[in-house]
């Protein structure tokens, strides 16, 4: 099966050009490759796009977020399928055309994702998976069950994505995981096929010099994206029990990071209950710490 085409891989980027580079270089150039640079670097996409013809990087007005960013990705394919990423992954062609051809025989599907090749520690989904039919010859040959909710690196397709689109009041942490949910409200499959595989480097995305920037902005909005989250599909109040451990937790590490005078530490904390106060307070997702 030819595979040109057919498949539109995006990537979401922030300070990542070893990774841009290293995947544009490995992807083979039948595979059309959507890359939206948060970071604003209009001299990576010169570089890339004059180095790789089946690559457009996008430079948006300001940093989006991942789940704006995907928007973009998903809007701006034209392929039957896309395929949903973070940079700091590695994937073979072989396994991008297997979630082609595995797609193409399964036909019906919320969607598709593989599993890490280290299942050891981590998986690509979250909870118990669900086993299904193994008398079915494509199940058992993809090992493929059912989840309810992927971590990182899905395959559907691109009508499906336009039709859900991802929730932009998010900016990091919980995107997938609301996409997903309205994905299973909906009655539709989301599939994890232990056959086909990829690495996940994990918190490697974001070039080191930016790493406090990196840090204070996941502990912002992961508490901040938490709370939010089960607000939307639950309740404030099972969203306030939810958070109430967070709190804690935080307040907790912040005393301590106080008395034995770890500062970075005791700001590190101080952002994390800053972000769940304000999505108590009904604030959008606001923060953006500067260089």
């Amino acid at each position: 099966m030819k595979n040109n085409n057919l498949v539109t891989i995006v990537f979401v980027t922030y300070h990542s050009h070893k990774h841009v580079y290293r995947l544009c270089k490995s992807l083979s150039p039948k595979f059309k490759i959507i890359i939206i640079e948060n970071s604003l670097d209009k001299n990576l996409k010169t570089r890339i796009e004059n180095k790789y013809k089946n690559t457009k990087v996008i430079i948006p007005n300001k940093n989006l977020g991942i789940a704006a960013g995907y928007n973009i990705g998903i809007i701006k394919s034209k392929t039957k399928y896309i395929y949903l990423n973070c940079p700091d992954m590695s994937i073979t062609n072989n396994s991008i055309n297997e979630l082609v051809r595995c797609a193409e025989r399964l036909k019906k599907f919320g969607l598709i994702a593989p599993n890490y090749k280290n299942t050891l520690k981590f998986n690509n989904y979250d909870g118990k998976k669900k086993e299904i039919n193994k008398r079915n010859k494509l199940h058992r040959y993809y090992q493929l069950s059912e989840a309810s909710l992927i971590d990182n690196s899905f395959f559907l397709k691109t009508s499906k994505a336009k039709k859900y689109l991802f929730d932009e009041n998010f900016f990091l942490y919980f995107e997938v995981t609301d996409f997903c949910q309205r994905i299973t409200n909906n009655k539709e499959k989301i599939y994890i096929s232990d056959k086909i595989k990829f690495n996940h480097f994990g918190s490697d995305s974001v070039s080191s010099k930016y790493s406090l920037i990196s840090q204070l902005t996941k502990s912002w909005h992961y508490n901040w994206g938490k709370f939010y989250f089960y607000k939307k599909h639950y309740s404030f109040i099972y969203a306030f029990k939810k958070i109430i451990p967070n709190i804690f937790s935080s307040l907790k590490r912040l005393i301590i990071s106080l008395l034995f005078f770890r500062f970075k530490d005791f700001y590190i904390c101080l952002i994390e209950l800053f972000g769940i106060f304000s999505s108590i307070l009904f604030l959008k997702s606001f923060y953006r710490p500067k260089k």
